[in-house]
């Protein structure tokens, strides 16, 4: 293969990447807009935690799908009532899940050395099960980062 050649086909690995990542960037819009868009009512298509529906207890991730909603929609105080990792979570997602998309898109070598430390990722972890326990203690000040119940609104109600 010539350097031409290799040049050319580097530069069409680029290219198909990149129309990927934009494909993928439109669908998670299109994912997002529909979590805007749907009220979280107990028959909405948000997905039910197997967890909580199995041992009655709440899981880090318990309303986070109601928190997104409402952060979505404007309204972070509201967001944080369901879940308050709602202010952590997704940008960190959101953050590490780009970094790799455009890693990979621009056909960029893989870093030898850790994109995290595990100091913050076990610091993530303790948090989140330190988080989990303190919603399931039945008493104030800690029952109330349990999400709260959905609200059940008749059809003809305006939203």
């Amino acid at each position: 293969m010539t350097e031409h050649q290799r040049a050319a086909a580097v530069g069409t690995r680029r290219a198909v990447r990149a129309l990927l990542v934009v494909f993928a960037l439109a669908a998670l819009s299109v994912v997002f807009y529909l979590i805007a868009v749907t009220p979280p009512t107990p028959d909405s298509f948000y997905p039910k935690c197997m967890f909580h529906q199995s041992t009655g207890l709440h899981c880090p991730g318990c309303g986070m799908g109601r928190a997104t909603h409402f952060l979505l929609n404007g309204q972070p105080l509201t967001a944080i009532q369901y879940n308050a990792f709602v202010i952590v979570v997704p940008p960190v997602l959101a953050v590490a899940g780009l970094r790799l998309l455009l890693g990979w898109a621009l056909g960029l070598p893989a870093k030898r050395k850790r994109p995290v430390r595990a100091f913050w990722i076990w610091l993530l972890f303790a948090g989140l099960v330190l988080f989990a326990i303190a919603r399931n203690l039945p008493f104030e000040p800690f029952s109330r980062l349990a999400p709260q119940e959905l609200p059940v609104t008749s059809a003809n109600e305006p939203r």
